[in-house]
């Protein structure tokens, strides 16, 4: 069993792909596994994810007819999960580089927590801060990623 099954829905992002896989590649936390799901996109994501696969042997799933539901890839990515957590990484955001190491932190400390959170940032295609997702503290007792 992996620590992390990392799910990442993907519907039209090719922009933003790159940038987001990056930032999984880049996590300190290095015990996951990467399950890409691209949902009939039409814009070349599918290409990208399926060469990504290939190159990281991660899992890919590519639907033939769009599922119309963000929430329909994140049960497929779930199914296919073989990880203690689960991260669904969005295919149009990025994460710092200890976001898995934190949160696995956060759950490990908390066995009874089922769910972890933190701040995140609304950022621009430049990635220039607009403003902060939501305003609460690291959920189940951990520190801000910015600590």
């Amino acid at each position: 069993m992996v620590g992390v099954s990392v799910i990442v829905p993907n519907y039209n992002h090719a922009r933003f792909l790159g940038r987001r896989l990056d930032s999984i590649l880049g996590q300190t936390y290095r015990d996951f596994e990467i399950i890409l799901l691209d949902d009939a996109s039409t814009d070349g994501s599918a290409e990208l994810c399926e060469q990504f696969a290939r190159l990281h042997s991660c899992t890919f799933i590519h639907n033939d007819k769009n599922s119309g539901s963000a929430f329909k890839q994140w049960n497929n990515g779930i199914g296919l999960a073989s990880g203690r957590y689960v991260w669904i990484a969005e295919s149009d955001d990025f994460a710092d580089e200890r976001f898995l190491e934190v949160m696995t932190g956060t759950l490990d400390r908390n066995p009874a927590c089922g769910l972890a959170y933190c701040q995140s940032l609304r950022v621009d295609e430049e990635e220039h801060v607009l403003a902060p997702g939501f305003t609460y503290d690291a959920g189940c007792g951990s520190k801000p990623l910015a600590e």
